[in-house]
């Protein structure tokens, strides 16, 4: 059953792109709690919209990178094929991560009104303590942009199974025609 769930999840667009953005987005909260706190500390938590600010930049270097590492998990690597370098397969891979980072830059204004403007509202009218702010506000706002980014995704193909399938195939086509002409065939 897990090899058939990670074949459907390497499959199928938009579950491997939600599940990889939600993903990177929690382990993310995980990672960045701790070095949050200890950026309230140092700025002192007087400064309660320069700690927003700050867990807002440090969530997005822990998010990009978790990200990059999922985008590949769930679409360019085959386990138990050889990995061989390929420049061509490298390109794609950043080529794709990139389109899909790009839709979700479009969403960063949605997403830094909530995270950031709510932790900041969060400090300022509750007694919740900074990491529970930053928890709360950053999972309100990962939910609500992974849903408009699907929206988004399906309007612009980026979530499309067909459209993926077409572009693998054409790749697959090509190599083969490059393989059959770098042992002199003459169909290539």
């Amino acid at each position: 059953m897990p090899l058939r769930l990670f074949k459907l999840y390497q499959r199928k667009r938009v579950i491997n792109i939600n599940v990889n953005v939600t993903m990177a987005g929690l382990l993310a909260l995980a990672l960045a709690k701790f070095p949050v706190a200890w950026t309230a500390e140092l700025i002192g938590r007087e400064h309660k919209f320069l700690i927003s600010l700050a867990a807002y930049f440090i969530d997005m270097v822990f998010d990009g990178a978790v990200y990059f590492a999922l985008h590949w998990l769930a679409n360019h690597w085959k386990p138990g094929e050889p990995e061989p370098v390929d420049r061509a397969r490298v390109k794609r891979f950043f080529a794709d991560a990139l389109i899909v980072q790009a839709e979700r830059i479009a969403l960063v204004p949605i997403f830094a009104l909530i995270a950031i403007g709510g932790m900041y509202l969060l400090q300022h009218h509750t007694d919740l303590k900074i990491g529970r702010a930053f928890v709360l506000t950053y999972l309100t706002a990962i939910l609500i942009t992974r849903i408009l980014h699907t929206i988004i995704g399906y309007q612009t193909g980026t979530f499309d199974d067909k459209l993926h399938a077409k572009k693998e195939r054409i790749r697959k086509r090509r190599r083969a025609r490059a393989e059959r002409a770098a042992h002199g065939d003459p169909k290539a």
